[in-house]
């Protein structure tokens, strides 16, 4: 079950910035020298009673969509919300959704007419699993079917041509569930690694290939992060080697930067064995009997180090890189006062945005972290106005990005 929402005064915030290689004006704040990513922030207000926004996804520089729940008004209960804009992040409107969805905590469009959101149904419907989808640009919402007994669906990933892959949870784990394409039924395919206890991110390069940032159940009170890949569309799903020491890993985004798509040569790549000092950029590897990968993709992964489940936000942020498709991975330096990172998006391979929240504190502040191309340093941009942690991010360029969290939006308009 996802927590309670608190009431909260709902803003946005606005970013207008420069490209790279253009000079900042004296009211502009470089983000990171050297760097794409620069900009400004200023606020905006988000459709009352929407609170707390848990992912995204942006078709163009200017169309995107957000999920997550509202906070309830005059004795409602919270419910859940999608909200649109056509201005890349400066206004947003509500959607209408069906009153049976309780609350959504993924989406993922295929163009500007084509999207699913997944999450749960309300306790007052089935309390189960829940899928919505719109072929018109949200000007109507349809309430899918679920395979039974899956009791929540955490992440969708969805492809140009309308074919979607989304993760749920079922008895004793997380399975897969496929739709062929936007107006086909869901069809419940191969069951993530017996250990893997929940999945809250998954990123698709094709209609074959998908990674799921997910958490392994260690003990009664102890998870560890897990990256699982498909090589065959969903039917079977593989463990890849990470570090050790991590706790939950919540955010993945993968691209393909290889010519072909051949499949990995076994015995090619090597495993992840323990994690590296933070800050250090260093590569870690190992033996492995049974290396996996997709040779030419490139992924980032993000989480924290700590382990606890649902306990204080004590751990650091981390950031994994592979341009391997996970045979092997480094793990990048990150300020030391992200607690947890929940959200990246990479526009070409190297070029990424994670987005999470600081250290424990009383303002529980959202952070931002940004490279440049090439896989240049990680830097933290400096986000004015953010009070609460920010959860997800979608980039469509280094210059046009859209992040959302706790009450929070935030737009990057580099022009």
């Amino acid at each position: 079950m996802h927590p309670g929402v608190a009431a909260a005064t709902a803003v946005a915030l606005l970013a207008c910035g420069c490209g790279s290689g253009t000079s900042p004006t004296a009211t502009t704040a470089t983000i990171a020298p050297g760097s794409p990513w620069l900009g400004t922030f200023a606020a905006v207000a988000l459709p009352v009673p929407v609170n707390s926004l848990q992912a995204l996804d942006c078709v163009d520089a200017s169309r995107c969509w957000a999920v997550g729940s509202t906070v309830g008004v005059g004795g409602a209960p919270n419910g859940a919300a999608v909200i649109t804009t056509t201005t890349g992040g400066a206004a947003w409107s509500s959607q209408a959704i069906p009153t049976a969805v309780g609350y959504l905590s993924g989406i993922a469009c295929s163009d500007r007419r084509h999207c699913t959101a997944v999450g749960q149904a309300s306790q007052s419907s089935n309390g189960l699993g829940a899928i919505i989808t719109t072929s018109d640009g949200g000007a109507a919402w349809t309430q899918q079917s679920v395979p039974a007994g899956m009791s929540d669906v955490t992440a969708v990933s969805c492809l140009a041509d309308g074919r979607c892959t989304a993760l749920g949870t079922v008895p004793g784990g997380v399975a897969a569930l496929v739709s062929p394409g936007s107006s086909s039924p869901w069809l419940q395919e191969g069951t993530l690694p017996a250990a893997v206890s929940g999945a809250t991110s998954i990123s698709c390069t094709d209609f074959q290939h998908c990674w799921a940032a997910a958490r392994t159940t260690v003990d009664l009170s102890h998870v560890a992060g897990a990256v699982d890949v498909t090589l065959d569309g969903g039917a079977t799903w593989t463990a890849l080697p990470v570090p050790a020491g991590i706790g939950n890993l919540d955010g993945v985004s993968c691209l393909d930067g290889s010519t072909t798509s051949t499949l990995p040569t076994p015995g090619t790549g090597t495993s992840t064995s323990t994690l590296p000092t933070p800050g250090t950029g260093t590569s870690t590897t190992g033996g492995n009997a049974t290396p996996l990968g997709v040779p030419g993709v490139a992924c980032a992964v993000v989480g924290t180090t700590d382990t606890t489940l649902n306990g204080t936000r004590t751990g650091h942020g981390i950031v994994l890189t592979t341009s391997s498709g996970g045979a092997e991975w480094s793990s990048q330096p990150v300020t030391p006062i992200a607690a947890s990172l929940t959200g990246v998006s990479c526009t070409a391979p190297g070029s990424c945005v994670a987005v999470g929240s600081t250290v424990a504190t009383s303002a529980q502040a959202g952070l931002v972290m940004l490279t440049g191309p090439n896989g240049a340093t990680w830097r933290q941009a400096a986000v004015v106005g953010a009070p609460q942690p920010l959860t997800a991010v979608n980039c469509v360029s280094s210059s046009r990005c859209v992040v959302v969290g706790e009450s929070i939006s935030e737009h990057l308009d580099g022009g």
